[in-house]
């Protein structure tokens, strides 16, 4: 993908945002933030309803971050009146909205949103009566729902007419030479547990071997298979039934 800034109109402010669809960038019609940007509280002066921003705020910090980016929960925002970016590709100008399903402590807490190439910011659209662009040309259209195949570009200036996979590479080298953005390979991952309730607990493939200590179950023992066990109740102990299994 690729990191592309979107100057704030009128401030020497940006906002940056990380993309994995760079090609669409002709296509972006509206920016989301996440409340706790601190690009809010920068530029309060400029924020015409500043207290509808706070009041939101406030809502989304009663929040879980699992509550907040549940993929089906009904999508809520308020616009930032007063602040607009600006469109790196075709200068336009752009509102900026809030909203709590992006997250400071995901990617950069702001994101372009492409509602004609993407289900989540197709339903923030139309939710908010916001502009759809179609620039990746489809038999079906959009004004039903997003499209997020593969096809031509269109209304994309000098992308017209490249497929999904060349368009991308050629917007990253465009970013880079016009000095608002560049490549970026990022993960997905965060912390997470083990958490699966097994009677047995996790099948973490490693021996507790009184000579050795701890070393992985070899490869050509992998996956590591449990054994059928009849008696699976609680031991009383704390022990999980799996201590039972002497022979194995």
């Amino acid at each position: 993908g690729a990191e592309v800034d979107f100057a704030i109109k009128d401030t020497d402010e940006k906002l940056r945002v990380y993309t994995t669809r760079p090609d669409t960038l002709f296509g972006a019609t509206y920016m989301v933030i996440a409340p706790e940007h601190a690009a809010v509280d920068k530029l309060k002066a400029r924020i015409a309803n500043w207290d509808d921003v706070v009041a939101y705020r406030e809502a989304a910090a009663r929040k879980s971050d699992f509550e907040r980016t549940e993929i089906n929960k009904d999508k809520t925002g308020v616009e930032i009146k007063g602040l607009r970016a600006v469109n790196p590709m075709t200068g336009k100008s752009i509102p900026i909205w809030l909203s709590d399903y992006v997250l400071m402590s995901y990617g950069t807490g702001a994101i372009m949103a492409v509602p004609a190439h993407d289900e989540r910011d197709y339903a923030f659209a139309k939710k908010f009566g916001l502009e759809i662009i179609e620039v990746i040309a489809s038999e079906q259209g959009v004004q039903d729902a997003a499209f997020t195949g593969d096809g031509e570009l269109i209304n994309s200036g000098f992308l017209n007419g490249l497929r999904v996979r060349e368009s991308k590479a050629k917007m990253i080298e465009w970013l880079k030479e016009k000095g608002v953005g560049q490549g970026k390979t990022t993960y997905k991952l965060r912390d997470w547990v083990f958490a699966r309730q097994r009677y047995w607990g996790e099948p973490i493939p490693l021996v507790h071997c009184p000579q050795c200590g701890v070393v992985p179950v070899p490869e050509d023992q992998l996956p590591l298979r449990l054994p059928e066990m009849k008696n699976f109740e609680p031991s009383g102990t704390g022990e999980s039934p799996l201590a039972n299994a002497t022979e194995w």
